[in-house]
């Protein structure tokens, strides 16, 4: 990537709220962050390998997480927030009796995807699942496409 292309990639991730501690990186799950995978040519794996140079920059230590164990992170954590935005979005078509359940089933959904704790396995407890997603990163990355 030329210093160009850099400065442009990296203008767009300024939008995206990342927040670098040790052992452990937070990343808003956001309208900047959905927008960013949006874009043509962006995806988590770029973003990913932005985040871990970024946090040895900024934490004088390298983030023990794989490139594409964070990757699958974000993607599954921004994906299950656009589930639970379009669920609750058709609160209009699903019966009143369905309609209240769904709804806090969702705002449940949207809690856990609002920050993306992504941190090591000694201060994370759930890094075995995506580090254990990693095996299946091929077909999770054709799926998604150019998000990837």
């Amino acid at each position: 990537m030329s210093n160009r292309e850099e400065r442009i990639a990296d203008r767009h991730l300024d939008k995206i709220t990342i927040n670098y501690f040790d052992k452990l990186v937070q990343i808003t799950c956001d309208e900047a962050l959905k927008n960013y995978l949006e874009e043509p040519g962006n995806g988590a794996v770029e973003l990913s390998a932005h985040i871990l140079k970024e946090h040895k920059k900024r934490q004088k230590s390298e983030l023990k997480i794989s490139k594409d164990s964070l990757a699958i992170e974000i993607l599954a954590h921004t994906y299950a927030d656009i589930f639970s935005e379009t669920v609750s979005s058709a609160e209009l078509h699903l019966p009143a009796a369905l309609s209240k359940a769904v709804l806090k089933l969702m705002k449940q959904v949207h809690a856990h995807t609002e920050i993306i704790d992504c941190g090591e396995s000694d201060v994370d407890n759930n890094r075995w699942i995506w580090d254990g997603l990693t095996v299946f990163k091929k077909i999770i990355y054709k799926a998604l496409g150019d998000r990837a």
